[in-house]
């Protein structure tokens, strides 16, 4: 904490949240919530997941190559365990990569006109609150345990991260992902994520028809209005 004082909330985090926030603000402004605007909605969760997480979790990254010499120097001598320090390097950057990115999710709920209650929105934050943790997590886990250079953390951390979302079930529905690498989509932060924003949004209601539109269709028949557990 004390190393980082000053860079808690940066002017360049805060400028980026903003440009996301008009980014989209000016794509999905108040979404009428009918059949017509499913999948618009379910776009705009995965851009928050992916956003979002995809920054932290290089962030984190490039965090921790500073500070690489410093852990290697203090933990022989007996200062703190690993654990303590992915702990206090977790709670330390949690202003500029978790609560300013939560901060603009916060905003972006409502100006996107999602499920409307006090309740589904308290759950929409914490669950990006625990999805936001968990990639700056896996970028602090990549940096450390698995790929040991700062700098080969910083150029395969991406594509790994990619890799996870691709696994989220947006690109490529869960159902119809290929049997040889299924089960990794069960390590995939983005699933969860993504996968609890849609059951927050549509968990025991209907959508509504859309006025001219044609009904969404869920599998042999056209459901209109649409169940929100399918």
């Amino acid at each position: 904490g004390k190393q980082q004082r000053g860079e808690k909330l940066t002017s360049t985090a805060v400028i980026l949240q903003l440009a996301y926030l008009g980014f989209t603000a000016l794509f999905w402004w108040r979404l009428p919530d009918n059949t017509a605007r499913v999948f618009e909605r379910n776009s705009l969760f995965f851009f928050f997941v992916i956003a979002q997480s995809n920054g932290v979790d290089v962030n984190a990254v490039s965090v921790f190559g500073r500070e690489r010499t410093l852990l290697y120097r203090e933990r022989p001598k007996k200062m703190y365990g690993v654990g303590a320090y992915f702990l206090a390097k977790t709670i330390s950057d949690m202003s500029n990569n978790v609560l300013l990115p939560v901060a603009y999710v916060m905003i972006a709920y409502w100006t996107a006109n999602f499920r409307s209650g006090i309740v589904p929105y308290l759950q929409f934050v914490l669950t990006m609150y625990m999805t936001i943790s968990t990639a700056q997590s896996m970028g602090l886990f990549l940096s450390i345990c698995v790929l040991g250079s700062t700098q080969r953390a910083l150029v395969l951390a991406p594509p790994i991260t990619l890799f996870f979302m691709i696994m989220g079930g947006r690109y490529i529905p869960l159902q119809i992902i290929h049997p040889g690498i299924k089960l990794v989509s069960w390590g995939s932060f983005a699933r969860y994520g993504y996968t609890a924003l849609l059951i927050n949004e549509y968990e025991e209601r209907d959508v509504a028809c859309a006025t001219g539109e044609v009904p969404i269709q869920i599998g042999d028949a056209d459901v209109c209005p649409l169940p929100g557990e399918d």
